[in-house]
């Protein structure tokens, strides 16, 4: 029998988990079983919409890590947490059992089968609760192992279409700042992290980008320069492009400000700054900013374009990740281009309910994600036929 294939967002909370920092990791494996149970493999519409893969009801003890959702049939609306992020829901669960129905599960965290025994009762009705869970327990280690079941290759009439390779930066991370790189600048207005909102949106990108490619007869490679919440230097993330040859590079932010503060912004390097591909990256900057506003519009109409600008009308007067030096690039050599887009201000209350906290947030997320995912493979579509 073929093994089912794990739905994209179930990979990508287990490879955002892998790299989670847990009191307990031996309970690893069942929490990410016990996730895939109540989810039915991250199919459930709270997982799909809310990233609640736990289903987990709201309590106020939960509001520095989720917000209230109804969730169920009109009229037998049941509130549930709702999180901004895979790892705001990895950080929000080990939370909800911090609660008193729960106490003493920590004196099994050495025995992934006592731990679930012990909290299934609490946790569900179904006396086969934890039957179901630990009969999960080898898929979720696999899944965690980054070895997903594998489907049946389709057999292809025509050869896939090599388009080469991006890298994507999802800006930010960790807890100390490191060479031209801070771990966090933007909160939003509901208390999110900007680092946890890149890194939540990259991985979504990366995944769509490969759905498209695959879909048109295409291959693409497409690596992101941290997978987990850790810090790089500016010349680390850059330096990616040269290691996998990469004929783009993307670094992702979201903005922060005053709460009136609005819109969407790209930098490329100034030529001021010593861009030897000024021209080129002014256009790769213009086509993800028209990207970005085309995802934002149909739901942000009044998204402001705040336009294509180089690096030298930023804060310190450069942006260190697109220098030359650390990309690669010199005059007479292929060039990558690249480029560093700020997507909306999360300290205005309404982007924030848009695109972080709102009903909404994952879903026009995700749409703003597949509109770039287009713009980027035409890109590199375009710059496979002029090689």
């Amino acid at each position: 029998m073929t093994p089912t294939v794990p739905k994209p967002l179930l990979v990508r909370l287990a490879q955002v988990y892998r790299h989670e920092k847990i009191r307990h990791p031996k309970l690893r494996a069942a929490t990410l079983a016990q996730w895939m149970c109540d989810s039915a493999g991250a199919s459930s519409r709270l997982a799909q919409e809310h990233y609640n893969f736990g289903h987990l009801k709201w309590r106020k003890e939960m509001a520095p890590y989720a917000t209230k959702i109804a969730c169920g049939p009109k009229g037998k609306e049941e509130f549930y947490c709702k999180f901004a992020t895979l790892e705001t829901f990895i950080n929000g669960y080990w939370a909800f059992l911090n609660r008193a129905p729960y106490s003493g599960w920590e004196e099994r965290a050495d025995d992934p089968a006592g731990f679930i025994g012990f909290i299934a009762p609490v946790y569900s009705a179904s006396p086969r609760y934890a039957q179901k869970v630990l009969g999960l327990l080898d898929d979720a280690q696999r899944l965690l192992d980054g070895d997903p079941p594998a489907d049946r290759p389709e057999e292809r009439k025509t050869p896939l279409v090599d388009i080469g390779a991006i890298v994507i930066d999802p800006g930010h991370g960790g807890s100390a700042a490191v060479a031209c790189s801070s771990p966090n600048n933007a909160i939003s207005a509901s208390g999110v992290k900007e680092k946890k909102l890149t890194l939540d949106f990259a991985l979504v990108l990366r995944d769509e980008m490969l759905r498209q490619a695959g879909k048109a007869g295409e291959r693409v490679k497409v690596v992101l320069t941290r997978e987990g919440d850790v810090n790089l230097t500016c010349h680390a993330r850059a330096g990616v492009v040269k290691t996998c040859d990469a004929r783009a590079f993307l670094s992702l932010h979201f903005n922060g400000s005053a709460p009136a503060a609005s819109g969407v912004e790209t930098f490329f390097r100034a030529p001021e700054n010593g861009n030897v591909n000024a021209d080129s990256d002014t256009r790769f900057a213009r086509l993800v900013q028209d990207a970005l506003l085309a995802g934002m519009r149909p739901f942000h109409p009044d998204v402001r374009d705040r336009g294509v600008k180089p690096d030298t009308q930023t804060k310190n007067g450069a942006i260190g990740v697109l220098n030359d030096k650390h990309l690669g690039r010199r005059p007479g050599a292929p060039r990558a281009v690249a480029a560093l887009a700020e997507l909306e201000f999360i300290t205005n209350p309404k982007v924030d309910r848009l695109i972080v906290s709102g009903p909404e947030a994952v879903a026009n997320r995700a749409r703003v994600a597949g509109e770039l995912a287009k713009a980027l493979r035409l890109y590199l579509k375009q710059a496979t036929l002029v090689a």
